[in-house]
């Protein structure tokens, strides 16, 4: 079965906006994009507060929130082990 490509043109962001709110593109659009998690487990780590004050400087710095950052720094890390 040939995929279908949405290739509808719009002439003006109007007509797109239009278009959007009355059409179903839940077919065009089924399951692209869908991403699995993976099963997460919680845990809690107690750090000094001294150093989770330099973890968040370093977060605000780059943009990112204090979890993400953790959890980069941790898969790096674990990267690095694994490959010795």
């Amino acid at each position: 079965m040939k995929k279908k490509s949405f290739s509808k043109k719009f002439k003006s962001g109007e007509e797109m906006d239009q278009f959007l709110e009355n059409a179903d593109l839940s077919k065009t659009f089924a399951k692209k994009g869908v991403v699995k998690k993976s099963h997460m487990k919680k845990i809690n780590l107690d750090l000094p507060a001294d150093l989770i004050q330099q973890i968040d400087e370093i977060a605000e710095r780059i943009g990112v929130a204090r979890q993400p950052l953790l959890k980069i720094w941790i898969h790096e890390r674990l990267k690095t082990e694994v490959s010795r």
